[in-house]
Parts: C-alpha cells; sequence; structure tokens
C-alpha cells in the first residue's frame, strides 16, 4: 500500500494526550504490520508468539486474473502461515481486474457491481467460518475481519476521482454479501489518508456519513495518520473523531491501519529520521496510541511496513525506508523498539464490536 508524502496542515485543537487507568494494556492483535511484498515463513517465525495482527492485501486482479478462474494458493500459505505463528490476518480487498475495469483503482461500479459481490462471496466461502481452507487445515483460524478498499479519498487508488458516495455503494454491496455469509463478521472501512492530491480523510468521512445508510455498512473506521510529528498524529486522530460524532458514530472503534516514519528518503523530508530515529518515532507513537485506545476508542494500530522495498515508490518519500527489516531483511533499531513496545503491553481481552 502506497501514498504521497503528507501535505496537510490542521489547526484544529490538539487531542489530549493523557494516558488512561488501562494504559499499555492492549488487545492482542491490537498491534500489526503491514507488508508491501509477499511474506516468508521466515518472516512469520519472527512473528512468533507476538500476538501480531497482519493486514494482507488481497488484490482482485491476482486471485480472479480470468472470470471465474480463482488462484487461492499463494493468499492460502500467507493465512495458514500467520495461523501457525498465532498471527491474525486482516485482509483488505482492492484492485478491480482488467477483464473488468481498465484499471486496478477504477471501482467495479454499475453493472459491474454484481462480479464485486461474487468475488466477495468466494472469499468468505474459502477463509471464513466453515471455510474450504479450513477442511484442509482443521486447525486453522478463520477470517472475520474484512476492510474494504485501500485509501479512496486518493486518487492512486480510485479513479477517476474521490467519491465518497461511490465508496458507500460499493461498501454495502460487500457488507451485504459479507454479513450473509458470516453473521459475525466485522467490517472495516477503507483506511483514508491524508494525502498530497485527494480528499482530506476528515472531509471524506463526513461526505460519507451525509449517504443514507452509510454508517450501519461498516463496524470500525479506519485511518492512515501519516505525520512526522506526534501532534499532527494527534490532531488527524481527533479531526477524524470530530467527522464520526457529527455522523452519528462518536462511540464507534477507529483503527489505524496504516503509520509510520521511515530510516531514510529518497530525498530530505520530515518523514526520514534515520536508523535511531524511526525507531525513537515508533517506540513513541506505539506508545501513544495504546495510553489512549480508550479516549480515542482505538481498535488496533498497524505499522507501515514489515520490510524496506529494493526499489523507489514514485508516489511516496519514504515508504521506500520505512520498514522494520532493510531490503535484505536485517533488522533495524525500529524492530527492536517494535518487539519491545509489543512486549510491554500486556494482552487483554479481545475487543468486542458492536454491528
Amino acid at each position: 500500500m502506497r501514498r504521497m508524502a503528507l501535505a496537510v496542515l490542521v489547526g484544529a485543537a490538539l487531542v489530549p494526550a493523557v494516558a488512561s487507568p488501562a494504559a499499555g494494556k492492549v488487545p492482542r492483535g491490537f498491534f500489526g504490520v503491514v507488508p508491501q511484498a509477499s511474506l516468508r515463513a521466515a518472516d512469520f517465525d519472527r512473528m512468533q508468539g507476538m500476538g501480531l495482527s497482519v493486514r494482507v492485501p488481497i488484490y482482485w486482479y491476482e486471485v480472479e486474473p480470468r472470470p471465474g478462474e480463482y488462484e487461492f494458493a499463494a493468499l492460502d500459505r500467507t493465512v495458514e502461515e500467520a495461523t501457525r505463528v498465532g498471527a491474525r490476518v486482516l485482509p483488505v480487498v482492492f484492485g478491480s481486474p482488467s477483464w473488468l475495469e481498465p484499471e486496478a483503482a477504477r471501482p467495479p461500479l454499475g453493472p459491474a457491481l454484481s462480479s464485486w459481490r461474487e468475488f466477495l462471496a468466494r472469499l468468505v466461502q474459502r477463509y471464513g467460518p466453515h471455510g474450504e481452507l479450513w477442511s484442509e487445515d482443521p486447525n486453522g483460524t478463520p477470517l472475520h475481519r474484512w476492510q474494504i478498499w485501500n485509501e479512496p479519498n486518493f486518487p492512486l487508488f480510485w479513479r477517476p476521482r474521490p467519491s465518497p458516495r461511490g465508496y458507500a455503494r460499493l461498501l454495502h454491496a460487500a457488507a451485504t454479501v459479507i454479513r450473509a455469509k458470516d453473521r459475525g463478521a466485522t467490517i472495516i472501512a477503507a483506511g483514508v489518508a491524508p494525502v498530497e492530491v485527494g480528499m482530506a480523510p476528515w472531509t471524506f468521512l463526513r461526505r460519507l456519513y451525509r449517504v443514507p445508510g452509510a454508517r450501519r455498512d461498516f463496524d470500525v473506521a479506519a485511518l492512515h495518520p501519516y505525520a512526522p510529528y506526534l501532534g499532527w498524529v494527534r490532531e488527524e486522530i481527533g479531526l477524524v473523531r470530530s467527522a464520526m460524532a457529527a455522523g452519528g458514530d462518536r462511540d464507534k472503534p477507529l483503527q489505524l491501519t496504516e503509520l509510520g516514519v521511515a530510516s531514510d528518503g529518497t530525498f530530505p523530508s520530515a518523514f526520514d529520521k534515520g536508523l535511531t530515529g524511526q525507531a525513537a518515532f515508533l517506540r513513541r507513537v506505539l506508545r501513544l496510541v495504546a495510553d489512549n485506545r480508550h479516549r480515542w476508542r482505538i481498535a488496533g494500530a498497524d505499522w507501515f511496513t514489515w520490510q524496506d522495498s529494493s526499489a523507489a515508490d514514485p508516489h511516496c518519500v519514504f515508504c521506500e525506508f520505512a520498514g522494520l527489516f532493510d531490503a535484505s531483511g536485517e533488522p533495524k533499531p525500529a524492530w527492536a523498539a517494535f518487539r519491545s513496545v509489543v512486549a510491554a503491553a500486556p494482552p487483554g481481552m479481545q475487543p468486542r464490536i458492536r454491528h
């Protein structure tokens, strides 16, 4: 998942960063990671026993490259490896296939919605409760959480331009199918990010809430609070929570499905903190979120990303170097910082989501 550099200067009052009485005691799976590339068995071995959430992209165009032909092998391996080490998979479904739309970022609206529904039904049939995969692997953990699309407020991921009303149609179709197949499913809205070109997250959400019935189609909202300073992270969370309250969703959980900074950059940027600076920022921001998770009603926080990329990203000044490991797989100081934060937060009960 990629995005452009943060370019938002917000002036709202900061959300207080006062620790709650249960500071640090987060549910198992509260902390997670977002890989840029496919994870290997050795990557999952490193997660053993940490109780992490792993946000895994399900690219429609890869899984169903031709109508009605499904290629599940790679996704099966990822889900099974996660189960093996006790990690929770959070799938994010995105990317129209070329047989349906000319661009992956062009959403399947109009007549294409029927194919979208069929694809999601097929995913739940394979990975949900009583899924086909679990008949082959009875010790596996069925998927109940589904995130629908990625950053629809950003033209890179939603062509030709962001449309809260269009996203509401896509989300409604997805929620209807998934809930019909799994009454216990949790629908997570697409993460919205403060990008240079596009619609501000809080503006997108305010407009989404104006669509009749839209708020009933997701159980958890999502934000990608990219910022090089903790104060900006607080402001973004505060502005999104205000938009949710205005839409009648004051008590709905909010998940931070991407956040992070880098240890280097393609050119000078405030997101480039250096090796030790990245680790220090990671430690501070994850502790901030954990300490205030009740106040801000945070359902989880996922670090972008697991490992540095071996290629530059033309749409992002820092994504190439945002990993916990470098491109060769060697751990950076951020990995030790991440492990220390996770280890210092004793696991509590799993959060209960109201449907």
